[in-house]
């Protein structure tokens, strides 16, 4: 099997479609349209005069062939992603792009409101925030930099935890003025209208319990992301669930949850990026802001 040198870009699209399934999935992650996934597969396979996956209802398979390049196209790219963290672990330049990677509410919270003061510091830093719920591969360069809430880091990434970050019920005042007495403890949410996960989002261990505690009927809103059941929340909708750093304008705080549930918010990096200036100093710096900030600084451990 012979690949022309000028067909070594088809390799990206092959991963993606094999990665993820589909060529929809392959399109969003690698921010381009379907059809641009579609003719690029279908190239590929033109030049190899075979099928490297196939067709099905489902989605896309790998054939026999499509499995032995996949392992040969794998190892080239994680070449390729080392070389470049080589190249850029040796940048100590204080200028050029950063990309980070973080959950929405994260983003909005935490790493915008820091992004102000930091430019004023670094004008020749330009930060690129790749928000998504789920997590880009720093190996392979997907993002430099990700702030991430998780009980266990990735081992082949380092980093600083900066907090560990309970979880508590929130109502908002006028839903408890209306619906008093306010919960004080688990048991009481059984008397009040909740907020809840959809099934994608239950993969959260704190919703996954509520769901499993409570009967269905006793939902009267989910949501899948954090920002948007806050302000289910904040609405007066009901009593809901989050992670202390969600404390925000309109949510009161009401009770620790029992079973506990914890947030590790890890500030993470790849070994060969961790001494690039330009990220060490957007890391060090959101470091020392989140870890000034009022709604992590009480679980600053």
């Amino acid at each position: 099997m012979c690949i022309n040198i000028m067909d070594w870009d088809h390799l990206r699209f092959f991963l993606a479609v094999a990665r993820t399934g589909s060529l929809a999935a392959a399109a969003r992650a690698l921010n381009v349209n379907h059809s641009t996934v579609f003719r690029r597969i279908n190239a590929f396979e033109a030049d190899l005069g075979a099928r490297l996956f196939e067709r099905l209802p489902e989605g896309y398979a790998l054939t026999a062939l499509g499995e032995t390049v996949l392992g040969q196209a794998t190892r080239v790219d994680e070449s390729i992603a080392a070389l470049s963290r080589s190249a850029a672990g040796g940048d100590y330049r204080l200028t050029g792009d950063i990309r980070m990677t973080t959950a929405p509410n994260l983003a909005t919270a935490f790493v915008v409101p820091a992004l102000s003061s930091f430019r004023a510091r670094y004008p020749g830093i330009r930060v690129e925030i790749a928000v998504s719920d789920t997590d880009y591969d720093l190996a392979r360069r997907q993002a430099d930099l990700a702030l991430r809430a998780t009980p266990a880091p990735p081992e082949y990434l380092v980093g600083r935890r900066v907090a560990s970050m309970p979880w508590f019920a929130f109502g908002n005042r006028r839903y408890l003025r209306k619906r008093r007495p306010a919960p004080l403890s688990v048991p009481d949410l059984a008397q009040h209208e909740l907020i809840g996960a959809d099934q994608g989002f239950r993969r959260i261990p704190a919703f996954d319990w509520l769901h499993r505690r409570f009967p269905r009927e006793r939902f009267v809103a989910t949501a899948s992301d954090l920002n948007t059941i806050a302000a289910m929340i904040a609405a007066g909708l009901g009593i809901g669930i989050l992670p202390a750093d969600q404390s925000r304008k309109g949510l009161v705080r009401l009770f620790a949850l029992e079973p506990s549930f914890t947030s590790e918010l890890w500030l993470l990096t790849h070994p060969d990026l961790r001494n690039v200036a330009r990220i060490k100093a957007f890391a060090d710096y959101l470091f020392e802001a989140l870890r000034a900030d009022t709604r992590v600084a009480e679980f600053v451990g």
